[in-house]
């Protein structure tokens, strides 16, 4: 793979808004510090001579104790972002979330849109306190948010455009009971939601509460799968799938609320076994498409699996991904590139050598039919070293838009890469403060 480094300089901090490094406005990015359990932002700009980033610290930002406290997933629609926040105590500690309004404006222009960076990013709303459930997973569903309240039993839904002029924090969004301990979320047309319980055992082993939104409010049932410890759940072609201790279970979504809960069919598929015998799991689906994409096994019997949503049966593809004996393969991320190429990236990761970090891709649909089943992996690219403490600490990526390039963060050196998706060459390494771990790229 021939390396293409650019000059690399890190700038100091905005303190006014103003431009520093003249050139291109390719993306403003906004990333969070592990270290001090803080979200920054910066300007990715293209110039003659490489590549720069404008480093800012983000105004209004909430006091987090790094002891106590920890960011946790963060979403973005309709140019706001919502990030949560837990903490080690419960939820007692204090927990919640934050918004930012990301400063961008979108200019529609028909088949594209420009944007206009018209101001510095604020943070407009938080809720951080000892009442808020210690939410673990935040997700966006459409234009609206949903964090899972895991101390409560249940999830908030937020409404993007209910967070600009926000005057009380607390009337930002609706909370519903549904799910149980560590609650994954699927959300459909808003109009009900399955909210999966993390028990292993007992009577809610398995179980998934069917909740109704809008109108359908206090209406819902529950369904179970045949095995418990739910960690993962998404929708797609107007099907739920879910991520229970064997397999994916799926079903076909109910926003009628219509179905009786006893005549409601759980399909399961296997992923076979690992070399002791044990099921294989996954604990995070996404979507490219109509396709669900997720890993599963560990080190040398990694694989990356596909699902097509659109068909009647859905059935699995496994793809084969050799990674070391040491190494974890961590979820894929769906990239479209400028020619229009699905593609999929995923990091495997060491947390005993974490300079041998990699990043693979998987050519998703080689022949641009739309069916996904003859996938192909490419060779891996080395990356920075990640710092992996308990759930914490691992890279991200985000593609730009305009799919040209890919920024990936790097937690064990400080650094913010951005590679080219023609062919992955790395086109600059830009330096930053801390721990870079989750990160967004908007605008263009």
């Amino acid at each position: 793979m021939n390396l293409r480094i650019a000059a690399l300089i890190l700038l100091p901090c905005c303190v006014t808004g103003q431009a520093i490094a003249q050139g291109r406005t390719v993306s403003r990015l906004f990333w969070q510090d592990n270290a001090t359990q803080t979200v920054h932002y910066g300007d990715l700009k293209k110039q003659k001579d490489g590549w720069r980033i404008e480093v800012c610290d983000l105004p209004g930002h909430p006091t987090i104790d790094p002891d106590e406290q920890s960011l946790v997933q963060m979403q973005t629609a309709d140019q706001m972002i919502v990030v949560g926040v837990r903490d080690h105590s419960e939820g007692d500690f204090g927990s919640g979330w934050f918004a930012i309004d990301s400063g961008l404006q979108e200019e529609s222009h028909g088949d594209h849109s420009h944007w206009r960076y018209s101001s510095q990013p604020v943070v407009t709303a938080q809720l951080i306190d000892e009442h808020q459930g210690n939410p673990a997973h935040v997700y966006r569903y459409g234009e609206s948010f949903v964090l899972a309240n895991d101390a409560k039993n249940g999830f908030t839904v937020i409404p993007a455009d209910r967070l600009r002029g926000l005057e009380n924090p607390g009337q930002a969004g609706m909370f519903l009971s549904g799910g149980k301990g560590h609650i994954t979320l699927a959300l459909v047309e808003n109009r009900v939601a399955y909210a999966t319980y993390i028990d292993s055992e007992g009577d809610d082993k398995g179980r998934v509460d069917v909740v109704g939104l809008g109108d359908r409010v206090g209406h819902g049932y529950s369904i179970q799968c045949p095995t418990g410890t739910l960690h993962g759940a998404t929708v797609n072609c107007g099907k739920v799938f879910l991520a229970p201790a064997d397999g994916i279970c799926w079903v076909r979504a109910d926003v009628n609320l219509a179905q009786d809960p006893d005549s409601v069919q759980v399909h399961h598929l296997s992923l076979g076994s690992d070399e002791n015998g044990k099921s294989l799991r996954t604990g995070a689906l996404t979507c490219c498409v109509d396709h669900v994409l997720f890993t599963a096994g560990k080190g040398q019997h990694s694989k990356l699996c596909l699902l097509n949503a659109a068909s009647d049966q859905p059935s699995v593809t496994q793809i084969a991904i050799p990674v070391e004996e040491t190494h974890k393969l961590m979820s894929p991320l769906p990239v479209t590139t400028a020619t229009g190429k699905r593609l999929a990236v995923m990091f495997s990761e060491s947390v005993d050598d974490a300079s041998s970090d990699q990043l693979w891709v998987a050519d998703l649909d080689p022949d641009g039919d739309g069916d996904f089943s003859d996938a192909q992996i490419a060779a891996p690219i080395d990356v920075g070293p990640s710092q992996i403490v308990g759930h914490a600490g691992h890279h991200s990526a985000a593609s730009l838009a305009g799919g040209r390039q890919l920024v990936i963060s790097n937690p064990g050196d400080s650094s913010i890469w951005v590679l080219s998706l023609t062919d992955f060459s790395v086109l600059a390494k830009l330096s930053v403060e801390g721990n870079p771990i989750r990160l967004l790229a908007l605008g263009n």
